[in-house]
């Protein structure tokens, strides 16, 4: 019973920290609107599932995976390690061949943590009934930690005549460099802090039109000294 309360006080605690907080950050021409507005929502739903995640790993805490669980199975999201995975313009497709977190396989990891304990694994085993029902396809987002002054390169197809858009939240800690390059090494766009000050920007954006539908190459590049956890969406 006291596990099951204390589940419940740290779900009702990341539920609070999960409410956004409709700050929109306009750049250039650019005018925050409401799909920005839920686009910033969803990315910081992910970053907390993400951070959430690697601190139950760090912790083998079970009850914290449990929620980390239950937040990606209830999210609009899914997550996908962004390492030698596809760029995807638009929505999760089914069939669409990504390595996707599923929430079955971290309750089975948490599973591994619970050392015989009747009430944690039972949270478990209820839980993995739940996850059992599958995810519903939805927006993709890219998780990736970044090493100090190495690169992270992404291939996207990206369709002639529509709005191609990239952005990218970094946890503050170094500064990072977003561009784009087409089949023929031309730049459709850069987003970077100024030479003179390598400021570590959170966010960075892309934003182009293709002429024609070809595939492009993405590269996110860690300019500072110390690592960086990344997160990258596409429209």
């Amino acid at each position: 019973m006291r596990f099951m309360k204390s589940l419940f006080a740290l779900i009702l605690a990341t539920a609070l920290l999960a409410v956004p907080s409709g700050t929109v950050v306009a750049r250039g021409n650019e005018t925050p609107s409401a799909d920005a507005s839920a686009t910033d929502a969803m990315i910081e739903r992910a970053e907390l599932v993400r951070d959430l995640i690697a601190r139950a790993r760090a912790d083998r805490d079970v009850p914290m995976m449990l929620v980390a669980a239950r937040m990606l199975r209830e999210g609009d999201f899914v997550l996908v390690p962004a390492e030698n995975a596809p760029l995807v313009l638009g929505r999760a497709r089914k069939g669409e061949e990504l390595p996707v977190t599923e929430p079955a396989a971290l309750l089975v990891e948490a599973k591994g943590w619970a050392k015989g304990d009747p009430d944690q694994l039972a949270a478990v085993d209820e839980a993995l009934a739940e996850a059992s029902r599958g995810i519903i396809p939805a927006a993709i987002v890219y998780t990736h930690d970044l090493p100090a002054e190495r690169t992270l390169t992404m291939r996207a197809r990206a369709e002639g005549g529509r709005i191609a858009l990239v952005r990218v939240r970094g946890d503050g800690d170094a500064a990072l460099e977003l561009s784009v390059t087409d089949s023929n090494g031309r730049v459709a766009c850069t987003d970077r802090p100024t030479d003179a000050v390598a400021i570590a920007r959170r966010d960075l954006l892309c934003r182009w039109t293709p002429n024609r539908t070809e595939e492009y190459r993405i590269v996110l590049k860690n300019r500072g000294r110390v690592w960086t956890r990344a997160i990258l969406v596409s429209n």
